[in-house]
């Protein structure tokens, strides 16, 4: 139906014409049948996992953990988890020379997002809860350091580590931890990134900011090498 409705519309549109009221709520109403069935078709290619055949033109930076320049012309979005090796290999090997070079002289807007694949990390979203709470008083890249080096052996008995080690506010902390909200935003940003098609981690969106959201953009999968993230980072920064 939408082979058929699209070139009639615009066929409509393409040429000079008077309307009548009638025409007028005609084509309302077809661009409105347009709309519907987009969306439906969106929702059909999430839902069976074909997300990243209706990826939108611009993503949202709106969540996530922010690093950087709020005046950055280009934005690294990372999905992550905490508990995967390759993640662990980005963020240990990669990621310092990408801030050095480019974050640290306001260049480059880094945003974390977490991605836990419960289904074989079964504690990486609460690795991503810890994190996001010791984000809450300024703690982000301390403790991500620190759940990184402990990998999957990380446990209830790391936290009081974090609390002494960051000098976090105990009370504050764990009341964090238990925060549905909390819980609910690590949910919303795994359905984010299904939502994308990403199924793996880490995976990066590396783009343009315009407002709150990232444009003209690439997904890059896996940790990567240096060079090849500079090598992208380069090319938008030089257009």
């Amino acid at each position: 139906m939408k082979k058929l409705v699209i070139p009639a519309l615009a066929l409509l549109l393409s040429a000079c014409q008077t309307t009548s009221p009638e025409v007028t709520a005609q084509l309302e109403s077809i661009q409105q049948e347009i709309k519907q069935l987009k969306h439906v078709q969106t929702l059909i290619a999430q839902r069976v996992g074909l997300g990243e055949l209706v990826r939108p033109e611009k993503i949202s930076i709106a969540q996530g953990h922010h690093i950087g320049s709020e005046k950055a012309g280009v934005v690294l979005l990372e999905f992550t988890d905490l508990h995967c090796p390759f993640c662990a290999k980005f963020h240990k090997e990669i990621w310092p020379q990408i801030k050095s070079e480019f974050v640290d002289s306001g260049q480059l807007l880094f945003v974390g997002r977490e991605y836990p694949l419960a289904e074989i990390h079964p504690r990486a979203a609460f690795a991503a809860v810890s994190l996001r709470c010791a984000a809450q008083q300024g703690k982000y890249e301390a403790t991500k350091d620190y759940l990184f080096d402990k990998g999957q052996a990380f446990g209830s008995a790391d936290l009081d580590t974090i609390i002494s080690s960051f000098k976090l506010n105990g009370t504050e902390y764990s009341a964090c931890l238990k925060d549905v909200t909390v819980h609910k935003a690590i949910s919303d940003s795994v359905f984010d990134a299904k939502k994308l098609g990403l199924a793996s981690t880490p995976t990066f969106i590396l783009g343009k900011r315009e407002g709150d959201m990232i444009t003209d953009y690439a997904i890059v999968k896996g940790a990567s090498s240096v060079e090849q993230f500079k090598s992208a980072i380069n090319k938008l920064l030089q257009n």
